[in-house]
């Protein structure tokens, strides 16, 4: 009887084995290297959007149920001020852990109030002869904003602004809002990146990044400087 000869069966060798797996192992940590910076991206512009939205919505239901539009005067707010400004316009819209004096060092102006929200993040809210600010920290970790490796990443400024809107009977009205900062701002995009003080570029303070972020759809534009 005769038998066939079965088919050599060809292996790898344990160098080739070891080869292959070094080069997958290449190709995922590049592939993380490049996913990782589009999550947190991504994530960050949730953030932003997620924040102007909840707060302008509990000033918005603040005045519907008082019938009181939110006013600030033009001075330098205690403390106990800007507490109970918050308190009585903000915080009993939106979810948040506790609200206290700033006192981390890194904090922009002492007299300021903190709030930490549900979701981990934080801002902080002052009232001074210019109005009034809010600075949002989306990374739950306080960062000074006149740090310029911290500001348009780790802190954006936002301000209190009044826009032209039609009210339930059709007639326009000027109703307080709160915008990413644009104080001074000559109303072009070359100034929100190029202003000497407040733009959006290296060694400024970058107040305006917030507001190029929120004309290009609440979208980090490709051109953003600070990464």
């Amino acid at each position: 009887m005769q038998h066939k000869k079965g088919k050599k069966l060809n292996s790898f060798t344990l160098t080739e084995l070891l080869t292959a797996l070094a080069i997958i192992g290449v190709c995922a940590v590049l592939l993380i290297s490049l996913v990782i910076p589009c999550v947190r991206k991504a994530k960050l512009e949730s953030q932003l959007v997620s924040f102007f939205i909840r707060i302008n919505s509990a000033l918005r239901t603040s005045y519907a149920e008082s019938g009181i539009v939110a006013t600030l005067p033009r001075k330098d707010y205690t403390y106990k001020e800007n507490k109970d400004w918050l308190e009585n316009n903000i915080l009993p819209y939106i979810h948040y852990k506790k609200i206290e004096k700033c006192n981390d060092p890194n904090i922009y102006r002492r007299n300021a109030a903190c709030v930490e929200m549900h979701n981990g993040t934080l801002f902080e809210f002052v009232v001074d002869n210019n109005g009034a600010d809010f600075l949002y920290f989306p990374h739950g970790k306080w960062f000074n904003i006149e740090d310029i490796h911290s500001a348009g990443n780790n802190v954006f400024a936002f301000q209190f602004s009044k826009r032209l809107i039609k009210n339930s009977d059709k007639k326009i009205v000027s109703q307080l809002t709160i915008d990413p900062y644009t104080m001074n701002w000559d109303g072009t995009m070359s100034d929100l990146y190029n202003d000497p003080v407040y733009g959006c570029t290296k060694g400024t303070k970058k107040f305006f990044c917030a507001k190029i972020i929120e004309l290009n759809g609440w979208k980090i534009p490709k051109e953003y400087p600070v990464r």
